[in-house]
């Protein structure tokens, strides 16, 4: 039986030691990608963040919608915040309106009867 429990234990401390180090690597290839990222941004001429949180409140989106179908301010502020984050506070959104007809939807269907092939 004690056979049994040491090489359990053995084979826990073999997993752990792995997982340890799989971690370690991933942070290590995290950094690495981070260091790459800032050096692009400095490449372009863009300004490196000092930090991944933000320091203030994110700049105001432009001026709503003029529509008569206003879109709501909900999504207006989601969609602002996801232009902030991942394009920066260099960009802007100019303006937001529903989508007026289901064109996107007829465009996939077209382009998935484009790639069939006749016989």
């Amino acid at each position: 039986m004690n056979i049994l429990f040491a090489s359990a234990a053995e084979a826990l401390k073999l997993e752990t030691a792995v997982l340890l180090l799989v971690t370690a690597g991933l942070l290590i290839l995290a950094k690495i990608v981070s260091d790459l990222r800032a050096e692009v941004r400095s490449l372009r001429g863009a300004p490196a963040p000092e930090s991944n949180t933000l320091k203030g409140p994110a700049p105001a989106p432009a001026a709503a919608p003029q529509k008569t179908q206003e879109v709501p301010a909900e999504v207006f502020t989601a969609i602002a915040a996801a232009v902030y984050c991942t394009l920066g506070d260099q960009h802007r959104v100019v303006s937001v309106s529903p989508a007026e007809s289901l064109m996107w939807s007829r465009e996939g269907r077209r382009s998935i009867f484009r790639s069939h092939t006749f016989r």
